[in-house]
Order: structure tokens, then C-alpha cells, then sequence
């Protein structure tokens, strides 16, 4: 048996009212609630992210929904710029 990691996105989920936000428990891992900003953070599983999006704002409480673009991101930023950095410090340092 071998265990398999669920590919998993972070959604904020803004509220008009901070209360409600146990009930956001059912969709995923709710793991921080801003009392201040009031918006929530959950995990869910990335199959199904949009399906949940859609139930989720249809509650009258929720203000907006985001997703995470982590997942999106390309974590190698790539040898550009590196590469314009280190040729403008270097016409620097001949001058």
C-alpha cells in the first residue's frame, strides 16, 4: 500500500461576518481566520476546487473567494535574472 500526496489549494474566503466562518469546516482544513481583515484560509483538494468555490458563494455571508496561485507559480525563477543583475553590477564596478 503506498501512500499518495492529494495535490491540495489554499482558498480565502472573505466574510461580512467573522462567526460564520466555523461553518467553512465542512469544505476543507480551515486553517487561519483573520478577525481583523475577516477573511478565512482553506485547504482544499485541488480536484475539486471549483465545484467547492461555487458552493461557497452561495452563502450570504461569504464576500469573495481566491484561490492560491501558489500552485500556479514556477518555484525556479530561471537564470534571467540573475543574469541582468550580475551584468549591471558589473558595468558598475568597472565605471
Amino acid at each position: 500500500m503506498t501512500l499518495e500526496i492529494q495535490p491540495r489549494r489554499a482558498l480565502y474566503v472573505y466574510l461580512k461576518n467573522n462567526r460564520h466562518a466555523t461553518q467553512l469546516k465542512k469544505f476543507g482544513q480551515l486553517t487561519y481566520v483573520s478577525q481583523k481583515m475577516s477573511f478565512a484560509m482553506i485547504y482544499v483538494d485541488d480536484i475539486d476546487v471549483d465545484q467547492k468555490i461555487e458552493k461557497i458563494k452561495q452563502y450570504k455571508f461569504v464576500r469573495d473567494v481566491l484561490q492560491s496561485p501558489r500552485p500556479d507559480i514556477d518555484p525556479d525563477l530561471g537564470d534571467m535574472h540573475d543574469d541582468i543583475f550580475f551584468e549591471n553590477y558589473d558595468e558598475e564596478s568597472v565605471n
